[in-house]
């Protein structure tokens, strides 16, 4: 079904906003495209499925440019463990995103909530001391649960930028590490996505394909206004952001 025809104009509005949003966030604070426009684009009428193909086809034609980019920068002994791990855990994730899709609108919203509740915990409590490396057993728990994120709603980046985080690793090493691994795992996802929920997510990778120029502008707008804010100030205002929609998201059927 045409996402037009789905929504209605209102709501295809917000839908984009949801995305503009996100992407701005991602680039003032380096996080959070995911965290803030999945639960959003649910919001504005999206099925799960359908909210993660069009955040997800969008992030793969900027991991593929940012990858090109930094290709000099990919430590490629970084990457195996991660790419299985995240493989094995996608399709144990779109089990789940079927789960909920089935469950209804508002069980889609109390799901994504719970999870971003989740994640906004572990990012507030955990800070890591970065160091020069990380023992190789905790390999398996941050790339499955990496993937399994990833396949239930979209958000499989903050268990690999704790990763990331505890190394000394420089900006660019980091930047080609996650940018690789997304794009690695993306098509993948998609095509399992596709063979899932049927034909009716070309429509959803098609809206990705055409916001992806809106995308990549507030990311950079986001960027210029993030230079000009402390750390520790961004980062307050997105968690206390996504602690809102976490929220706002399990409390759904109760604020209707």
């Amino acid at each position: 079904m045409p996402l037009l025809e789905q929504l209605g104009t209102a709501h295809l509005l917000f839908a984009i906003g949801a995305l503009a949003l996100g992407a701005f966030v991602q680039g003032a604070a380096g996080f959070g495209f995911g965290l803030v426009s999945v639960p959003l684009l649910i919001w504005a009428g999206l099925d799960l499925h359908q909210a993660v193909a069009v955040l997800g086809t969008t992030v793969l034609t900027q991991t593929a440019a940012g990858s090109w980019k930094f290709r000099k920068h990919i430590v490629w002994r970084d990457m195996p463990g991660m790419m299985v791990g995240r493989m094995i855990g996608v399709p144990i994730g779109l089990v789940i995103m079927a789960w909920l899709t089935a469950g209804g609108v508002e069980l889609m919203k109390q799901g994504v909530g719970v999870v971003l509740l989740g994640v906004v915990a572990l990012t507030a409590l955990l800070r890591p001391k970065p160091r020069e490396r990380v023992s190789k057993k905790w390999v398996p728990a941050v790339s499955l649960s990496s993937g399994v994120l990833s396949g239930t709603t979209g958000m499989g980046g903050p268990p690999l930028v704790l990763w990331v985080v505890s190394h000394d690793w420089s900006t660019q090493r980091t930047r080609a590490f996650l940018w690789v691994l997304f794009l690695q795992l993306m098509p993948v996802q998609l095509g399992l996505m596709l063979w899932k929920f049927g034909g009716e997510l070309w429509w959803a990778i098609a809206g990705g394909l055409v916001m992806t120029p809106v995308v990549v502008f507030m990311g950079n707008c986001g960027a210029k206004v993030g230079s000009r804010w402390s750390r520790q100030t961004l980062r307050r205002v997105t968690l206390g952001m996504l602690v809102v929609l976490a929220v706002v998201s399990i409390a759904s059927p109760w604020l209707r």
